[in-house]
């Protein structure tokens, strides 16, 4: 399931933004571009510089650019077999916690609402999918820290510190979460007079000040201003909470996450009968208590929506819903883990540890329902214009890579760069794409055929030029069909 997705980052190429922070960095400088989007954009202080110093265009190795989203899979991956490395400690080996943060990586590959924008597209994967990489590896410090002894707390909590403000400096949709988290935890242990509390309540209170210099920025302001969209008050307040239904609602129909879940159940419950030390520490909670932990995560989904409908008063876009649902995918299985060990006395649970695995008819239908699920058709978006279309993102992949869309979408690109870089003009036409090299799982924004458009300009500027488009004419602005929008 991974295979697809790794061999197409050999035919990424950026777009949008990519050129745009590109140029931006070059005619600024490091610390004149920080300030500038500080000052006039954004209080991201984290991924400002991810994205001014890490993309490719930086340096000037278009050619490189397909490193971007290799690494940022690669990251993502290594940060899920540190969590599940900590959670399960030895009672798993090496391959087995390396083949179930594939699984993770790979479902959250299956039913991401948009690849192109998450995984292939610098911009979003820097802005979201690298941050929600270090919020994972957050989590795994937290867990270290936790199981610590105390000479070894400060560092870890040291670590937890330095992940949590890169978090925090990231993007709100992640922040919030994360602070909410944070200071819910510091309140429970000052509550149960835990030795830890003192260390919690001056994280918090770090993570606080941290928050605020990001989301106090003057850029932040100065943004607003620009997207002028009056929210109101009932949008802001519901509006979170149907967006989390929404989500739940694509993540839970498609019928993959269940049947995944109830194929792994027999492994998990062996999990939690093994006593493992990450566990332990549940065991001393009552149902009660563990039972009202999962309902404040649940309601961590309305915070993390929440930014998006304060600053626009809509669902945020998909490739900021690519980064919740992998925090969902960790708390799905981190909840059912929980459940287990609120009835891990339960003759039920007892007899499946003794199996060691489903009765074989039952295996039978739970992977019957799974393959079912996974090949059949299932709108990831649950939109009007989606329904009917198939969006198996694995499929996909596999067709973008095995037809030859992505070749010919990777030709197509290069041969543009060379026209771009022997132009004699400052104003050039070049080719639109090939209706048959447009891989939806990699192409996210293109050229327009508008040459006065600033996106178009920052890409010719990149190769020296004043300004490029596509197709005839180039004065026009494009047709409102030109680029379907990445929203729903």
């Amino acid at each position: 399931m991974l295979l697809p997705f790794v061999v197409l980052c050999y035919y990424s190429h950026p777009g949008a933004d990519d050129f745009t922070d590109a140029v931006q960095r070059q005619a600024f400088g490091f610390w004149g571009i920080q300030r500038d989007l500080y000052l006039n954009l954004t209080g991201r202080l984290f991924t400002s510089v991810l994205l001014m110093e890490a993309s490719p265009l930086t340096s000037h190795h278009l050619s490189w650019y397909g490193m971007a989203p290799a690494g940022a899979l690669l990251l993502l991956g290594a940060s899920l077999y540190w969590l599940v490395s900590v959670l399960v400690g030895p009672a798993w080996r090496w391959p087995a916690r390396l083949l179930a943060a594939g699984l993770l990586l790979a479902l959250w590959l299956l039913q991401n609402p948009s690849i192109a924008e998450s995984v292939y597209w610098f911009n979003g994967l820097a802005v979201y999918t690298v941050p929600t990489a270090v919020l994972v590896g957050w989590l795994a410090a937290l867990v270290r820290y936790w199981l610590a002894a105390p000479t070894a707390r400060p560092v870890w909590l040291t670590l937890v510190a330095a992940l949590g403000t890169c978090v925090l400096w990231s993007n709100e949709i992640v922040a919030l979460p994360l602070m909410a988290v944070i200071a819910g935890l510091a309140l429970w242990q000052w509550w149960r007079g835990s030795p830890r509390r003192t260390a919690l309540l001056a994280l918090t209170t770090w993570y606080a000040l941290a928050l605020a210099v990001s989301l106090l920025a003057p850029g932040n302001m100065a943004r607003a201003d620009l997207i002028a969209v009056e929210v109101p008050p009932l949008v802001l307040l519901l509006g979170p909470v149907g967006a989390s239904v929404y989500m739940l609602l694509n993540w839970l129909s498609s019928g993959v996450l269940l049947a995944t879940t109830a194929i792994a159940l027999p492994v998990l419950a062996r999990l939690v009968a093994a006593g493992l030390p990450a566990l332990r520490l549940l065991h001393t909670l009552r149902p009660r208590q563990l039972l009202l932990a999962l309902g404040l995560l649940l309601a961590l989904l309305p915070l993390a929506a929440l930014p998006s409908y304060w600053a626009t008063a809509g669902l945020m876009p998909p490739r900021a819903r690519a980064s919740v649902y992998l925090v969902f995918l960790v708390g799905w299985f981190a909840a059912v883990l929980v459940a287990l060990v609120v009835t891990r006395r339960q003759a039920w649970q007892q007899q499946l540890v003794a199996r060691r695995a489903w009765p074989r008819l039952a295996s039978g239908l739970l992977w019957g329902w799974f393959l079912i699920s996974f090949f059949s058709d299932h709108n990831v978006r649950v939109a009007h214009r989606d329904l009917g279309r198939e969006s198996n993102n694995v499929v996909l992949a596999y067709r973008d890579w095995l037809s030859g869309s992505a070749a010919r979408y990777n030709e197509a690109l290069q041969t543009r760069y060379q026209l771009l870089r022997t132009a004699s003009t400052q104003s050039l036409q070049v080719p639109a794409l090939p209706l048959t090299g447009r891989p939806p799982m990699l192409l996210y924004h293109d050229l327009t055929t508008d040459s006065t458009f600033g996106l178009n300009q920052d890409y010719a500027r990149y190769f020296g030029l004043r300004t490029a488009w596509t197709g005839p004419g180039g004065r026009g602005r494009p047709p409102r069909s030109y680029q379907a929008s990445a929203d729903d």
